[in-house]
């Protein structure tokens, strides 16, 4: 049984992904600010201090690093555009020196990166060698994605998944569009025929498995579905799973712009991203079109 070390493994995707690698017969551990004896290890760390327990990649045979502060989560203030950024850069070097420094046995590394590092584009399709944008959220994972890419300097095969919107049940923007759909509140954001770039969150689990298992793959790789959608098609699929009306306009960027403040520029992008590369790997997505991936999440 190979081990598999999960850093964000307690987070919407951590979770998802932790059922699906033991499903398959991985055997899974976690490093954690706050480790709690369970049914899996739990290892601690702490980025911010530069403090891990080295004994997590001790018989560890690859590493997943999903850790990073919510980019949705708090209103943009500088403090916390700090901490959205440091999360990820900082988790990433201390991983990057506990490999370096101690003997170890991990093959692989497969970190988290998003599709915000290509900006908004409205036109044109962005390809994993698109030129990247000079956003805050570009600027971040292009940071994210720097200090992932020195692992792969160590001799550590390095994989990178640049993940657009994940629809899921448990949490983000089908919870959030499903809570106000239930009131008749559910609005697309802003201007009609916004491109979305979005993934089933099985699929996007499956990405990372599909990775781990094939060790001939490296690089960067978009993580969405083969068919984009546009946000208010995804705002009436969810509206018309769930039997309710989308009868409220879209709602206008200059009210977007005075609720979130900068965040309205990540709510606002219109992005069409290819999965080429991933399907070129001969991964086959299961969902690959959003109103059948809505529908299976509110069945």
């Amino acid at each position: 049984m190979k081990k598999i070390l999960i850093t964000g493994g307690t987070g919407l995707l951590g979770s998802n992904l932790t059922k699906q690698l033991e499903n398959n017969g991985f055997e899974v551990s976690y490093l954690s600010r706050n480790p709690k004896k369970g049914r899996r290890s739990m290892y601690f760390w702490d980025p911010a201090k530069g403090e891990i327990d080295t004994d997590a990649i001790q018989n560890t045979q690859a590493i997943i690093h999903l850790a990073g502060a919510g980019v949705a989560d708090k209103s943009w203030t500088s403090a916390y555009k700090k901490e959205i950024l440091t999360s990820r850069t900082l988790s990433t070097q201390l991983l990057h020196q506990t490999l370096k420094n101690n003997a170890h046995q991990v093959q692989s590394f497969i970190g988290a990166s998003a599709v915000g590092i290509y900006g908004t584009h409205p036109i044109g399709i962005m390809h994993e060698e698109s030129n990247t944008a000079s956003s805050f959220l570009a600027d971040v994972c292009k940071h994210w994605e720097e200090e992932s890419l020195k692992i792969a300097e160590l001799g550590i095969r390095t994989c990178l998944v640049r993940i657009g919107i994940v629809l899921a049940k448990e949490g983000g923007f089908i919870k959030e569009i499903a809570q106000l759909a239930k009131f008749g509140l559910a609005a697309p954001l802003g201007a009609n025929g916004l491109h979305t770039p979005w993934i089933h969150i099985n699929d996007l689990s499956r990405i990372f498995i599909h990775l781990l298992k094939n060790k001939e793959l490296t690089g960067i790789y978009n993580g969405v579905a083969p068919h984009n959608a546009t946000n208010d098609f995804i705002t009436n699929s969810i509206c018309k799973a769930l039997g309710k009306p989308q009868i409220l306009p879209p709602v206008p960027k200059f009210a977007l712009q005075l609720l979130k403040g900068e965040m309205a520029e990540m709510l606002l992008s219109s992005q069409q991203v290819s999965a080429k590369k991933i399907l070129d790997t001969g991964f086959i997505f299961e969902f690959d079109e959003a109103n059948q991936a809505i529908s299976d999440i509110l069945k």
